[in-house]
């Protein structure tokens, strides 16, 4: 089989975008696009002065704060799926009370 002969049970998938579903994934969401845009050479170029701020040039001290907000950022979602899936099955749960009472 060749390497671009992926059978035909695989030609019929499609790729798709999978949008977030709830507000706080929504909201991950816009707060990652807006730290790649933070990264960006537009947004850099102002942070491209001869100032020193505590000790650093300015330049330096705007990657650190790109580096520890993308850790902050990675971290947040790593913590989201757990929090939404845990409301899905606490709202499933109740739900499903309701019905047997």
């Amino acid at each position: 089989m060749a390497d671009y002969d992926i059978g035909p049970a695989a030609q019929k998938l499609r790729p798709r975008i999978i949008m977030p579903r709830s507000r706080r994934a929504r909201g991950l969401l816009v707060a990652f696009m807006l730290l790649i845009a933070a990264g960006c050479w537009p947004v850099i170029m102002l942070f491209n002065r001869p100032a020193v701020v505590a000790g650093l040039p300015l330049m330096a001290l705007w990657s650190y704060v790109i580096v520890f907000l993308s850790v902050a950022l990675m971290a947040l979602g790593n913590r989201l799926p757990r929090e939404d899936s845990r409301a899905e099955a606490e709202q499933g749960h109740s739900s499903g009370e309701s019905r047997t009472s």
